[in-house]
């Protein structure tokens, strides 16, 4: 990778994660939480339908920073994840993932 400004954004994403892939810190820029949002998509089952608890709960899982919340609207606002609307039921929507965010999603897959 070559230490042009898109690498090195991506090892400020990468330094948001330990080792194992788990979101440590969110990145206050938001080319940044984008990024952090396709890595968590990418970990989202496809063509499943869940529950808000069953999101909230996969979420809780791949994080240590306790805001579930703030990774589930974001994911819906950008319609990586979309909800019925009464809230009840999340699907992860297919799309194709940046460059940018499969490299980084590869680093803890």
């Amino acid at each position: 990778m070559s230490a042009g400004p898109a690498a090195k954004q991506l090892e400020r994403v990468a330094r948001c994660f330990n080792a194992k892939g788990r979101l440590q810190r969110w990145p206050s820029k938001r080319s940044e939480q984008v990024l952090v949002l396709w890595v968590i998509w990418s970990q989202l089952p496809d063509d499943v339908q869940m529950s808000e608890s069953e999101v909230s709960a996969m979420l809780r899982g791949w994080h240590d920073y306790e805001d579930f919340a703030l990774l589930r609207r974001d994911l819906c606002d950008l319609d990586l994840l979309r909800r019925t609307p009464d809230g009840r039921i999340y699907r992860k929507i297919a799309h194709d993932m940046p460059e940018e965010a499969r490299l980084l999603a590869q680093r803890f897959g």
